[in-house]
């Protein structure tokens, strides 16, 4: 344990000296809360049976697209960029037992996340009033957990596909993006078709989502978010499981 608070630390001291990393996780979102926040009002949308403004709707969509970049696209980035300098081939030559660095690179991502997320809540609730309904924080707080564990899990699981540095971020926009506008992050659910939702609800996004919304609509019941958390968490295992058994130490060989 002490093996992993002590390459967590160095983690987390590596993102803090990475300006693009601080930018993505950030500058980036708190930007998005301020156009959305301060473009989209005077409109209501359906969230969950409860009409909410257009600017209280895109707060828990950031916080999402938030959650989702910190964790899922940065470690995907992390690892294939570490595998490809032998960054992971000599720490594998190491002590540290590879569930060590596994851990402790997911800790650090999380921890970058919920520092993001609880940066983006702080603002939303000061500058434009928005903040998650009392009884939706125990809900919010199990979006950010179980969500970041399928993140991460997935993460590992795609960075097995990338086979370079250079194709890992448009592999990450080109399955990212898409799942964002479906998932009613920057469009409603209730605005999409319903093979759309179907799609989405296969994908872990959507489920973060739904979770985020209902934390701050105040609308939780118990089956729909249990549902929620059970994907999650299917998700974090089955990517842990894809991980195990194909994740590479040593760079690919090319030629």
């Amino acid at each position: 344990m002490n093996l992993v608070l002590h390459t967590t630390r160095f983690g987390l001291l590596a993102f803090r000296r990475n300006r693009r990393a601080r930018l993505l996780t950030l500058v980036f979102p708190i930007l998005l809360l301020v156009i959305f926040d301060g473009v989209f009002h005077g409109g209501h949308v359906d969230v969950n049976g409860v009409s909410v403004d257009y600017g209280a709707f895109f707060v828990p969509s950031v916080i999402v697209f938030t959650l989702t970049i910190s964790t899922l696209a940065i470690l995907v980035n992390s690892v294939v960029a570490q595998r490809e300098l032998g960054i992971l081939k000599r720490r594998r030559a190491t002590p540290l037992p590879a569930w060590a660095l596994v851990v402790s690179q997911s800790l650090a991502v999380i921890a970058m996340a919920v520092a993001s997320v609880a940066l983006l809540i702080a603002l939303a609730a000061i500058a434009f009033g928005t903040s998650p309904d009392s009884n939706g924080i125990l809900t919010l707080v199990l979006a950010v957990i179980f969500g970041s564990a399928a993140f991460c899990g997935l993460a590992y699981a795609l960075s097995t596909l990338v086979d370079s540095a250079d194709s890992a971020q448009p592999m990450i926009q080109l399955i990212m993006f898409p799942l964002f506008f479906i998932s009613g992050i920057w469009v409603p659910t209730s605005q999409l078709p319903t093979w759309l939702n179907d799609l989405a609800s296969v994908f872990p996004v959507e489920h973060v989502a739904d979770l985020v919304h209902r934390a701050y609509v105040g609308v939780v019941p118990v089956g729909p978010v249990l549902l929620d958390i059970a994907i999650l968490a299917a998700w974090a295992v089955a990517g842990a499981f894809v991980a195990a058994r194909r994740f590479q130490w040593y760079p690919s060989r090319k030629g």
